[in-house]
């Protein structure tokens, strides 16, 4: 009777613990889980805008040369002879893609006709767009330009028929289209080149202040750009 009684004891105290052991596995089982499953992937901190989205350039040109025809240019037809000049570029990044820009370049040409003599100044003034082909290699981008502005032509020159000496300038509005590819070397320095062809006509004259308009054929005018772009 006693080892009945005691094995009874056993077998209870047992049962007590086993049950015992049930209720405190489950909680630390949980916690345990809890505590080992991996926290989310931190995201990608996102591109910072520029502040200061001012853009300025400098650049030299080529400049084939440039002719006049037209009605009253049957007589003594003008025409020009290929040179070189310089040009500034000041622009604002509308976003990525997109930068709004004003230029202005001179050229300094020679006269190609047998009528007069002198140095020519080719003049571009410009308000236009540029716009990025591609945003995939952020070194090397490719871009397009458009833009509206005036040209003009003009110089003191030497009439060998009249042996007279006096300031002559044909201008006109224009439409320009070109392309480029920018190069970058640094956060602020770009190297940049590229072509634009100008479109329009020479209508407009000034002879020693006498000014007025004359009938022309549109004339095209080329300039190949190379020099860089700062950001600031």
């Amino acid at each position: 009777m006693y080892r009945s009684s005691k094995g009874t004891r056993w077998f209870i105290r047992n049962i007590a613990l086993v049950g015992a052991a049930l209720l405190v596995l489950p909680p630390a089982l949980h916690a345990q889980r809890t505590t080992t499953v991996s926290k989310p992937a931190a995201k990608a901190p996102a591109v910072k805008e520029r502040a200061n989205k001012w853009v300025f350039g400098a650049h030299t040109i080529a400049t084939p040369g440039v002719s006049i025809t037209g009605p009253d240019f049957e007589e003594w037809p003008f025409s020009t002879t290929m040179g070189g000049g310089l040009g500034i570029m000041a622009g604002y990044e509308l976003n990525r893609a997109v930068t709004a820009f004003a230029s202005l370049d001179v050229a300094k040409q020679n006269s190609g006709v047998s009528w007069m003599e002198g140095s020519f100044g080719l003049v571009h003034a410009e308000l236009g767009i540029r716009a990025r082909l591609s945003q995939a290699n952020t070194q090397s981008t490719p871009y397009l330009t458009a833009a509206i502005g005036k040209r003009a032509i003009g110089a003191r020159i030497t009439d060998f028929d009249d042996d007279e000496v006096y300031d002559l300038a044909f201008s006109g509005t224009m439409l320009s289209f070109g392309g480029g590819l920018q190069y970058v070397l640094s956060p602020k320095l770009a190297l940049d080149g590229g072509v634009e062809l100008g479109l329009g006509t020479f209508d407009h004259y000034d002879a020693d202040g006498d000014i007025g308009t004359v009938s022309a054929n549109g004339s095209t005018s080329i300039r190949v750009r190379a020099g860089f772009v700062w950001r600031p």
